[in-house]
């Protein structure tokens, strides 16, 4: 966590910047406001029996966000990927239910800053179901009481679901005979949670976690996925997770009418998610602007279409895929292979193509 620094997004929700990236890990308007409307809002058409595939977990909004938004669903299946662990664990305690009082009250970091009152939240069933499944796979490592028990992270942590993580581990559960563990926990349940309960782990509700590459976990998984979130950092920071060879292998983890979302509103993303044979088009904000991409191997999944004119402009040179081909180079090596390919391309420039029509 050490690498990691958390601070208040304009919608009141945690974020994380990365010192290593030197990148955040969620948009600065608004990390639960991106999640609900590049990632879950979007209308999906989804049923029961849903598989979602979130590469580049980190701290579960887009998955928490979705649960949240599908609570009527029954059977649901995560596979969570995310390189780093500490990120995985920590992601039921984060605070995302705030009061106004919240927005005001904010540690002097140089990240936080006063945000509005917040539009979306995350319900506190969400992170206890997380957590059971969290303490289902890493019995008493789920609990980060390195981070959870110092002050500095205190302002940005759900207190009440630390008491609850301090249950967990100190009564080990998993040991506790069934009867005292059901009665242990309604208690704690309704001590601290809403009475509002909507799902339970009866329902299917389940995560499964990938610590590792995600370039090395997509060649092992099985499922087929309805909804996959790519949510990595920018194509610059992390080209590994944005090649052709890397998008072919999320091609092949889809079924027919899966739907894969992105932040990335990049000519060069959305080219890759051409040549890997999806079709794609945009998601759009209330504003009609655009605010992420959508991709299917169904075309009538794909409500807003590209123009002709942005088209056009996936086949300039911004629109040169990275390259990967056995999934396992650099970032360094990646960037200079397409370097080297862009430079020797005769296609046109982006930058002469706008021109050409009138655009700067």
């Amino acid at each position: 966590m050490d690498s990691f620094l958390p601070y208040i997004t304009g919608d009141g929700s945690v974020g994380l910047y990365s010192e290593e990236f030197n990148d955040i890990y969620h948009s600065g308007y608004g990390a639960l406001t991106e999640a609900y409307e590049k990632f879950v809002t979007p209308n999906l058409g989804l049923e029961d029996n849903i598989k979602v595939l979130d590469i580049c977990y980190g701290l579960g909004y887009n998955s928490k966000a979705f649960l949240n938004f599908n609570s009527n669903k029954k059977n649901i299946l995560f596979d969570c990927l995310e390189i780093d662990k500490n990120l995985i664990l920590l992601s039921p305690f984060i605070k995302t239910n705030h009061t106004l009082k919240d927005y005001f009250i904010k540690p002097k970091n140089k990240h936080a800053r006063i945000g509005k009152y917040k539009k979306y939240k995350i319900d506190s069933w969400v992170n206890k179901i997380l957590m059971e499944n969290l303490f289902e796979e890493f019995k008493q490592d789920f609990y980060l009481k390195s981070i959870l028990d110092n002050s500095k992270f205190a302002p940005y942590l759900d207190a009440k679901m630390i008491k609850i993580g301090k249950f967990y581990q100190k009564n080990r559960i998993n040991t506790i005979s069934e009867p005292q563990n059901r009665l242990n926990l309604h208690n704690i349940y309704y001590q601290y949670l809403s009475k509002r309960y909507k799902v339970s782990s009866k329902n299917g509700i389940k995560f499964n976690f990938y610590i590792d590459d995600a370039r090395n976990t997509v060649k092992k998984l099985k499922n087929k996925y309805d909804v996959i979130f790519l949510d990595a950092f920018t194509t610059d920071k992390c080209p590994q997770l944005w090649s052709l060879d890397f998008i072919k292998e999320l091609y092949k983890l889809s079924n027919e009418n899966c739907v894969l979302l992105t932040y990335s509103n990049s000519v060069l993303v959305r080219n890759t998610l051409i040549e890997a044979g999806f079709f794609v088009g945009k998601i759009l904000n209330k504003e009609n602007k655009s605010i992420g991409t959508i991709a299917s191997k169904n075309k009538s999944k794909i409500i807003n279409k590209l123009t002709e004119f942005e088209l056009g402009l996936l086949k300039t040179r911004a629109g040169i895929p990275y390259r990967d081909v056995n999934l396992s180079c650099t970032a360094n090596e990646i960037i200079n292979t397409r370097k080297k390919e862009v430079e020797e391309s005769k296609l046109i420039t982006s930058s002469k193509y706008l021109k050409d029509r009138g655009k700067k």
